[in-house]
């Protein structure tokens, strides 16, 4: 493998810290070197491919706000190629404060050090970001 050694737990935890940043902020540019431009992040009801991550976080920061990630569990393989972890992401949405927390497991295929896919799993029943399926629309997920 070349690139970061995610086998370091100081390391991997840096790079989860700065992913969950970016969301926090809206803001993409410090998370987005930990990226292979070919990268995909792939939600219940979404997939998002790297060019399209910048404008769907700063949009998701425009309709939710006090985003709290926790990370509870997190490790890399042996030959550093894929990640799993889990965070607890507490959200509130702006329109009506709403707020819920909803525990997140993840699976992330690296390509050189680079996170090619991310693979999330939650269940959106009482997500306050999911929209499918509810009749006010509400707001869309990442």
């Amino acid at each position: 493998m070349t690139g970061k050694d995610f086998t370091d737990e100081a390391t991997l935890r840096a790079m989860l810290e700065r992913q969950a940043d970016a969301w926090k902020t809206g803001d993409f540019s410090r998370a987005m070197a930990d990226w292979h431009p070919n990268g995909v992040l792939t939600a219940p009801g979404n997939r998002v491919p790297f060019g399209a991550l910048a404008e769907t976080i700063r949009r998701f920061h425009a309709d939710f706000m006090d985003l709290e990630v926790t990370i509870t569990n997190a490790f890399a393989s042996l030959d550093g190629t894929k990640l799993a972890f889990e965070w607890l992401w507490t959200v509130s949405r702006r329109r009506d404060g709403a707020r819920s927390a909803t525990p997140d497991a993840i699976i992330v295929d690296l390509q050189d050090g680079k996170i090619l896919e991310w693979r999330e799993y939650f269940d959106t029943a009482a997500a306050v970001e999911d929209y499918h399926g509810k009749e006010d629309g509400g707001d869309a997920a990442p």
